[in-house]
């Protein structure tokens, strides 16, 4: 998940906090609840091949439309012996004269399921005996400072090894498994040795998650972590982030960007905005959104007239669970989109909050309507001047600065007053993700 973003950490109680060119942007995959007595109106998605928008005729399918948490492998090969004293006495069963060596081992499993204190993985662990995956010709997607994400194609699991089969003969052969061309992950493999333990915390994240209803609406189904690697695995979404869709809007005319805009917005927003509610629902921190963290996907359905552009949320490498020993040192953001009070040294203002992913949110709407940051113009990249600006709280007022944005600004400002709802400076005013999602809905602007 490689940008080019200035990415920063907490800020210390030393201004200006130093840099961190960090994204991790993962061109990976991704259904939609929200608040979970929000049922929401568009449908599943498939994955695109390539930049969409909601006049692409082209898509390529998903093998899995539910992402869903897998058990952990059983663990094999590790025994527990049991020492026998010197004298002690065998009771042979009366009805058989055969009895086994005393010292049969006894899989570990079957002790640890009789022991009170086991406890299952907090996290889903990639199951590889079922489906696996092929990297020897994989292409890479992206890079950032933790991770090195790459497009791999599905394969067939691999056969046990025949030291591990069973002693008694084995059934008839169970059917190949028939692993289709569309079957495809995108790995997000550690690019440095530290990048472990974030990756462990990031698969916690995801998979308190993908145990929520209809999560695969909001985020990129994942898959798990796959332990022989220390990578995590999730179902490739190819249809570009919003990012890059920021990026095509720039090649059009300011008639057709505006039309493009007004067709693909409020559809995005709803997305977000309701991922936004089934995140912080299920009482997760994202700490880091932003257009590169936000994948597009396609939908389409007989009931439809023309394909349906989806947004769901991407690279939860900064984001912690609240109520948890999850750590908050990764947890800084990326400058443009951070919200005013996490500029200041205090750190009890400047750790990531919902109120603080509500802003970004409303930065990364926002940067869709003008075509970038809202500070490019202002601050030409000084981040001093970058600093003040966001301590200011008014970004709506620094974007206008460029006249192509005042423009694009006063042409949509139904779309300027939906991004309001999540740029207010005090953070107890802002509106929560459920109570911005009732908004959206009482203005008639979700898509």
């Amino acid at each position: 998940m490689a940008d080019n973003a200035t990415r920063a950490p907490r800020i210390s109680k030393h201004p200006p906090a130093p840099l961190r060119t960090h994204s991790d942007t993962n061109t990976l995959s991704g259904e939609h609840p929200g608040n979970p007595s929000h049922t929401h109106a568009r449908h599943k998605s498939t994955s695109l091949a390539s930049g969409v928008s909601r006049r692409s005729p082209g898509y390529a399918r998903r093998t899995n439309e539910q992402g869903s948490a897998t058990p952990p492998p059983i663990r094999r090969g590790h025994y527990v012996t049991k020492s026998i004293p010197e004298n002690a006495q065998l009771e042979v069963p009366e009805a058989s004269g055969l009895f086994s060596p005393p010292l049969t081992p006894v899989h570990s499993h079957e002790s640890a399921d009789s022991d009170p204190s086991h406890t299952a993985p907090d996290h889903i662990t990639f199951d590889f005996s079922k489906i696996d995956y092929e990297l020897k010709q994989a292409k890479v997607l992206g890079r950032g400072i933790w991770s090195t994400v790459l497009l791999a194609d599905g394969r067939e699991a691999c056969p046990r090894r025949a030291g591990r089969a069973p002693a008694t003969p084995p059934a008839s052969p169970p059917s190949q498994r028939h692993v289709g061309p569309s079957c495809v992950f995108a790995v997000k493999m550690p690019a440095r040795a530290d990048a472990v333990n974030v990756f462990r915390q990031e698969a916690k994240v995801l998979s308190l998650l993908m145990q929520q209803p209809s999560a695969t609406q909001y985020i990129v189904p994942f898959r798990g972590l796959d332990e022989r690697c220390s990578s995590l695995v999730f179902e490739a979404v190819l249809g570009g982030s919003l990012e890059s869709l920021n990026s095509r809007l720039k090649q059009m005319t300011e008639v057709a960007r505006h039309l493009e805009l007004v067709n693909l917005f409020p559809g995005l927003a709803d997305d977000l905005i309701s991922g936004l509610e089934f995140m912080h629902a299920a009482g997760v921190v994202h700490a880091d959104i932003k257009p590169a963290n936000v994948l597009l996907d396609i939908s389409e359905h007989y009931s439809l007239p023309r394909p349906v552009v989806r947004a769901r949320y991407i690279d939860f490498s900064a984001s912690f669970r609240l109520d948890s020993d999850d750590s908050t040192t990764n947890a800084g953001g990326t400058w443009d989109y951070m919200a005013p009070e996490q500029m200041r040294s205090q750190e009890a203002l400047n750790t990531p909050t919902f109120a603080s992913d509500a802003w970004s949110l409303g930065i990364t709407l926002l940067s869709l309507i003008v075509g970038d940051s809202p500070y490019a113009a202002a601050c030409g990249g000084n981040l001093f001047m970058l600093r003040e600006a966001i301590k200011s709280g008014d970004p709506c007022g620094f974007a206008r600065m460029s006249p192509p944005a005042a423009k694009r600004i006063a042409a949509c400002q139904e779309f300027i007053d939906c991004c309001r709802q999540g740029l207010k400076k005090d953070r107890e005013r802002r509106l929560s993700a459920g109570n911005w999602k009732a908004w959206l809905v009482s203005q008639e602007l979700g898509g």
